[in-house]
């Protein structure tokens, strides 16, 4: 006798984890979760050091994450505030000088540091913004197909903002993990709306995307949420198949993996990543929109750094860890010590197509070097004398294909496909952050994520159970 379930998740990431979570929670589903690797958590990871830990994916939550910050409530997870005391780097000037200021400053502002020429384009893109609705059809709208065809470099330019092509390129980079040559200025301006807003990806406010970290680790959260799910999840399983049509049931999904292991069930919910879908074969195919997604999206390239000292002598100089530069190879830092200290360290990202594929073909020892010169030119000579240097390239990862989310390129991608990211095909629902129009390439867009699929699902049984 088949056990047919009543949902399989596929992925078990944030949305995946939380998708069977709520199911089994509120309603006791008989649900499996199939995680191809051989840990949860997807694009977050935990690493122990000593008494200490450290994210090697990601790891804060913003000002505004209500869903996140409920979920650790709810899983008794306490959190810390990132630390910001102190002046952050600013490595972005054309006359090749390092300035440093301190954002909590009552009179910091964009000028302040020599910025101030972008304000006229924040205001253009909040204009823009304001006009436009993600989540209706832009196919008959003429101003969203033209700005779909531009790069985020192409529309600065016909705006006549060609000065700050150069800075845009390092904001896309530490936002999306792309150029600003590799960006649609329509997936960029959707990214920019499912967030509090344009200054708090880079800027400490009152809307900040680094606000909070996790005690712990961000793993965490997947790590409690598995111990409730107890044996309703199982790793190693990659899944190649979803098969709707072959059961005697059409009602039914046939699921298959590597391992040739076979689940049945009535609700498939995939959290893979859109451009890893063309490495499952679905029966029927996948809509050509669908495709098109898979097939034309990137993944963002990212090799997130964490270098470990035994002080926090950037805390001792009156530093906060922040660095923002324009030239790397960090483009972006963060202080990145445990609550306790237990664990005293800096994270940087090395962001970019053309810098992963140029620092891939490096050596780690040639990159440890380049990234401690950098640090020391910030905070002096003790930079260079790490206990640990530990890296993770995402752009290497299977599972992944990359972080920190996917993009967009110009073209039509957006108006054509916009709408699939999440319209179900059959009994197969989408989640992860990419299908969330809160916190895109977030956690908090995964765990919204989650409770948008988890509604359709319960639609969709109760529709079922009227049939019969």
């Amino acid at each position: 006798m088949e056990n047919i379930l009543d949902t399989i998740i596929i992925g078990g990431g944030l949305s995946g984890l939380k998708t069977a979570y709520d199911l089994k929670k509120k309603n006791n589903f008989k649900i499996l979760v199939l995680e191809a690797r051989k840990r949860f958590g997807g694009r977050t990871d935990s690493i122990k050091i000593g008494d200490g830990w450290i994210d090697a994916g990601g790891q804060w939550l913003g000002t505004n994450n209500p869903n996140m910050k409920q979920l650790c409530k709810e899983l008794k997870l306490e959190t810390y505030k990132q630390y910001y005391q102190g002046k952050t780097v600013f490595d972005t000037y054309d006359d090749g000088l390092i300035r440093s200021f301190d954002e909590s400053s009552p009179n910091f502002n964009l000028t302040e540091i020599g910025l101030g020429y972008i304000n006229p384009i924040i205001k253009t893109i909040k204009e823009v913004c304001k006009n436009i609705d993600f989540s209706k059809s832009l196919k008959e709208n003429p101003t969203m197909l033209s700005l779909e065809k531009l790069t985020v470099s192409e529309w600065l330019r016909v705006c006549g903002y060609g000065k700050s092509v150069n800075f845009f390129n390092w904001f896309c980079k530490i936002s999306v993990a792309s150029s600003s040559d590799d960006v649609s200025i329509l997936f960029f301006l959707k990214y920019v709306n499912t967030l509090n807003g344009f200054e708090s990806l880079f800027i400490v406010d009152d809307e900040c995307t680094e606000s909070d970290r996790i005690i712990g680790g961000s793993s965490m959260v997947s790590k409690a949420m598995v111990s409730f799910l107890k044996d309703d999840c199982k790793l190693n399983c990659e899944v190649t198949s979803i098969d709707q049509i072959s059961h005697k049931d059409n009602r039914l999904v046939k699921i298959t993996t590597s391992k040739n292991d076979i689940y049945y069930c009535k609700n498939v919910v995939s959290t893979i990543p859109q451009t890893l879908l063309k490495n499952v074969l679905f029966k029927p195919e996948l809509p050509i929109e669908k495709q098109r997604l898979t097939n034309e999206m990137e993944m963002g390239n990212t090799i997130k750094v964490i270098v470990i000292y035994d002080s926090v002598f950037w805390r001792d100089q009156r530093f906060n860890g922040k660095s923002q530069s324009f030239n790397g190879p960090i483009y972006q830092s963060f202080d990145n010590c445990t609550n306790d200290l237990s664990v005293k360290s800096i994270v940087g990202f090395i962001i970019g197509k053309e810098e992963i594929k140029y620092w891939s073909s490096k050596s780690k020892e040639e990159r440890r070097s380049a990234v401690l010169n950098q640090f020391s030119k910030y905070w002096g000579s003790k930079a260079l004398n790490p206990l640990y240097y530990i890296e993770r390239n995402w752009s290497q990862d299977k599972y992944s294909g990359g972080c920190f989310m996917g993009v967009c390129k110009s073209g039509d991608i957006i108006s054509q496909c916009n709408n699939y990211y999440t319209q179900p095909h059959g009994n197969i629902h989408w989640a992860g952050t990419e299908t969330s129009t809160q916190w895109y390439g977030h956690m908090e867009g995964a765990i919204a994520s989650s409770k948008r699929v988890v509604n359709e699902i319960l639609k969709t049984s109760l529709k079922s159970k009227s049939k019969l």
